[in-house]
């Protein structure tokens, strides 16, 4: 089954995130789809599969045009979607969810239990899947789930395999497994989109790969007519404006304030050191399940570890919570602003000042209100944060003002050691240059701050040494003066 995209487009509350997709996939290929974080991909193959409907541009298959507004129109046209972490029912047998949503039964509308268990064992034969598919599913591996995620694909008599990063989770052992699949449906005629960060992975299953930056279908090329170095660069190929790290005084003292040695959360990161020095930006870059959230979460409490240990102005210290990362001058500013940042129905005021209750009681314990506009007052200025008032509830502001008030928050706790995780997602270009200069200001008066960012540029703009990380380790600690977007993507791609 051929298929065709001509000027597929989406737009969401009218920021245009995939512009003009032109894309071919044909029978016996295997389809690669890479690009940066944000890059489009994935908004593209879910408007294949039916989970969002096009803003503009049409889909074609064999030469005839067809509407997928739903899964379900996609399933009848062909199309499945594979996703990157399984989507079984853990509680039903492996025969249910191969064939969830389309079980024939007779005319009394009984299910026929004997015809679908001896069709799933067919369909798991096929793909050298040796389960009984009376068994539950839940205590099957990742891979397994993933195999009869495949197999429920066949079932619905699929012609085209759509793959969202499906290696992320297997060992080594099981993505040769699933390899040995994929190349199996492609002889049979099957065609296969695969999206991977991984670009080994691609040269040995692709036929051909396309890269997205920005919204944009920037090339399609055969696999074995393109480098790595070509892929990245294509991946990349924005322009870096006004690239000037600043130095600091305190950075010249040289001195350390978080060592941290070795420590490991089991199944997410192992053996991660680095340190972190006053007045320094250490930026954190890496893709999609690196590690680096959860690197920042486990140093300030909000995530334990197995392994390792923290020194905190030279003494070792264990965060068992928040709360005591916060006593110890610690403060995060977290990637989910809505649901981890913000009390949403609350006053920005209110807000701002949360960081500090002792400081805003009375002898009494009640709230003094007079200080608390007086100490958001500062920062709502400082900052120029647009609002109303300062009664104004946090969650009528912009997304960029939101991000000031987070930051103000936590700057009024005087932290020793600031983390910001995205902090400048979904905010304009404006408010982004502003976030950059309040990020400068704070190293200059000495505060450490670790900088998680998957906007490279951002990070060669502000980050005095960069740590790279992939698949839960550190590949790289780069100083600023040797770092590029090439070198990073380098070791954050390929081992």
């Amino acid at each position: 089954m051929n298929l065709y995209t001509k000027n597929i487009g989406k737009t969401f509350s009218g920021v245009n995130v995939l512009r003009n997709v032109n894309f071919t996939l044909e029978p016996g290929e295997v389809h690669a789809l890479v690009g940066e974080n944000g890059a489009g991909k994935s908004t593209f193959v879910k408007i294949l599969s039916g989970v969002y409907t096009p803003t503009d541009g049409d889909i074609f298959l064999d030469n005839k045009k067809i509407k997928i507004n739903t899964p379900i129109a996609a399933q009848k046209n062909g199309v499945s979607l594979i996703h990157q972490e399984p989507q079984s029912f853990s509680h039903l047998s492996v025969a249910e969810n191969i064939f969830m949503g389309h079980m024939d039964g007779n005319n009394f509308s009984r299910v026929k239990w004997k015809d679908i268990n001896k069709s799933s064992e067919k369909i798991l034969s096929s793909i050298g899947l040796k389960i009984d598919p009376k068994n539950i599913m839940e205590g099957l591996s990742i891979a397994d789930q993933q195999m009869i995620e495949i197999a429920g694909a066949l079932s619905k008599n699929s012609k085209i395999l759509i793959m969202d990063e499906p290696t992320s989770p297997l060992t080594p052992n099981e993505v040769g497994k699933l390899f040995d699949i994929v190349n199996q449906l492609k002889a049979q005629g099957m065609a296969i989109i695969f999206i991977s960060h991984r670009l080994e992975e691609i040269r040995s299953i692709a036929n051909r790969v396309t890269i997205f930056r920005d919204g944009d279908l920037i090339t399609t090329q055969k696999i074995n007519e393109i480098t790595n170095e070509e892929i990245i660069k294509y991946m990349i190929g924005r322009s870096i404006e006004d690239i000037d790290v600043k130095e600091n005084d305190f950075l010249k003292k040289d001195e350390v304030i978080l060592k941290v040695n070795n420590i490991s959360q089991f199944g997410n990161f192992k053996n991660i050191s680095f340190d972190l020095k006053k007045g320094e930006i250490l930026g954190f870059a890496g893709l999609v399940g690196a590690g680096r959230t959860e690197v920042a979460k486990t140093i300030f409490g909000a995530e334990n570890y197995d392994e390792g240990d923290i020194y905190f102005k030279d003494n070792i210290i264990s965060n068992k919570s928040p709360y005591e990362a916060i006593q110890k001058g610690f403060a995060y500013v977290p990637e989910d602003r809505k649901q981890m940042g913000i009390f949403g129905s609350v006053a920005v005021e209110d807000n701002i000042t949360s960081s500090i209750p002792n400081e805003i009681s009375n002898k009494f314990g009640l709230i003094d209100t007079k200080t608390v506009t007086l100490k958001s007052s500062e920062y709502i200025n400082k900052f120029n944060i647009v609002l109303t008032s300062g009664r104004q509830l946090i969650q009528e502001l912009s997304g960029g003002n939101q991000q000031k008030c987070i930051i103000s928050k936590w700057l009024l706790s005087n932290p020793s050691i600031l983390i910001l995780d995205e902090p400048t997602r979904g905010v304009d270009v404006g408010v982004k240059s502003e976030m950059y200069e309040i990020i400068n200001q704070l190293a200059a008066m000495g505060t450490a701050i670790i900088l998680i960012s998957s906007e490279l540029p951002e990070i060669l703009s502000l980050a005095h040494r960069i740590v790279v990380m992939r698949e839960g380790q550190i590949t790289k600690i780069l100083d600023n003066k040797e770092a590029t977007q090439e070198t990073i993507m380098k070791f954050a791609i390929i081992s």
